[in-house]
């Protein structure tokens, strides 16, 4: 059996929605899928990989900040960056062979404290002169579609009162 995530996004902050084609000897089986049990933060993560990409993609920061998180990406950002006024929450993949691609959803904090969506427009995964850094954006969606299917089998954020739990543990020790 092998299956093959499609879409995802994020709902409410909190839980997902996505779509999958599951496949089963030679029958394909699309599925859309919505849950109720919170994300895990290693997904909440995932998605937030892709800020740099989206910012970049849709013309908002330059070559150079987008190459500068993506080579540090566990630096703390400064409390005024731009791309703190970024966060993605969706993706689409679409296409088959070599016109397959994907279509980022996110969203832009405004000065006005007003949220606008975009989409970035799709890339194809084949065409590195239209994007310079689609390699690194295909790892980060891989690695996102992993994520999405490790939720799928069960891996969600722990229960409050458990995770209230451990912090308390810890603290004790």
């Amino acid at each position: 059996m092998n299956i093959n995530i499609k879409q995802a996004n994020i709902k409410n902050s909190l839980f997902l929605a996505y779509k999958y084609d599951q496949y089963v000897k030679n029958a394909k089986k699309s599925a859309s899928e919505s849950s109720d049990a919170p994300i895990h933060d290693d997904l909440r993560n995932a998605f937030s990989a892709l800020i740099p990409h989206f910012a970049f993609i849709c013309e908002e920061i330059k070559e150079s900040d987008c190459q500068d998180r993506l080579n540090n990406p566990d630096d703390e950002l400064p409390e005024e960056h731009i791309l703190l006024k970024y966060k993605t929450h969706g993706f689409t993949i679409s296409g088959q062979g070599d016109s397959e691609g994907v279509t980022i959803s996110g969203t832009k904090r405004l000065e006005s404290g007003k949220v606008l969506s975009l989409n970035t427009p799709f890339l194809k995964f084949e065409d590195y002169n239209d994007y310079y850094f689609m390699a690194e954006l295909r790892e980060a969606i891989d690695n996102l579609k992993s994520e999405v299917y490790e939720y799928l089998e069960g891996k969600q954020a722990p229960p409050k009162q458990q995770a209230m739990e451990l912090e308390e543990e810890e603290v004790a020790m």
